[in-house]
């Protein structure tokens, strides 16, 4: 399977860890499948992780919390930080983000997640997730996902 996205991505395909999953975000009208995500240490909530998921550009050195970083990749990305336990967390916080052209806005509202395994690879579901935009309209996300773990 590396050698397959090792492929896309010297053709000029999506770049990143591939997940497995259904999970999609709708954003302004345009819907996207993301295909790459990790799951790293929270930096900045000790005995949480920070689960990321997108549609280019996201491996184990990624840290899409850190907003105000001059490096985000460019995509469109989901990122919510949880306790690295399974479980289901019907209050977390998670953020929309979209970046291009060294451009970066984010969209954060609180959600719905299920955590079902913590092991090499965190499964669960984001159940709901929804907010609005001034700029961009409607922000829904939701589906299931199977993540490398990076710590």
């Amino acid at each position: 399977m590396r050698i397959i996205w090792a492929l896309l991505a010297a053709c000029g395909g999506t770049s990143g860890e591939p997940i497995e999953g259904d999970i999609a975000m709708s954003y302004g009208g345009d819907t996207f499948t993301f295909t790459v995500g990790a799951v790293v240490e929270d930096e900045n909530t000790p005995g949480q992780m920070l689960v990321q998921l997108g549609t280019d550009e996201l491996d184990c050195d990624s840290n899409l919390d850190n907003l105000f970083s001059f490096n985000n990749p460019e995509g469109t990305f989901l990122f919510f930080s949880v306790p690295a336990e399974p479980g289901t967390y019907a209050d977390g916080f998670l953020s929309a983000m979209r970046s291009s052209n060294n451009s970066t806005h984010v969209n954060s509202s609180s959600g719905s997640v299920t955590i079902t395994t913590v092991d090499g690879r965190v499964t669960g579901t984001v159940d709901e997730f929804s907010t609005t935009d001034d700029e961009v309209g409607e922000i829904t996300a939701g589906g299931s996902f199977d993540v490398l773990k990076c710590f």
